[in-house]
């Protein structure tokens, strides 16, 4: 009886500790997966503010050339 027990826990504490490996693992992947998240929606706002500068130099030369032309 004694043999089983022992074989029994054993195989418990494997399965916990696989189970807590596999939680882990899946924690670290989502992470990995947000952090890709992240550094797009980075990307994506850096981009949006370089092209509302551009449009803002655009508007401004625009402003200039209206202002030269009704003056």
């Amino acid at each position: 009886m004694y043999l089983s027990e022992m074989l029994a826990r054993d195989l418990t504490l494997d399965q916990l500790y696989r189970s807590r490996e596999a939680r882990l693992a899946r924690h670290a992947r989502e992470l990995r997966k947000l952090e890709r998240v992240r550094q797009r929606a980075e990307r994506k706002l850096l981009r949006a503010w370089r092209r509302s500068d551009e449009v803002r130099t655009l508007l401004d030369d625009e402003m200039c050339n209206l202002l030269e032309t009704v003056a």
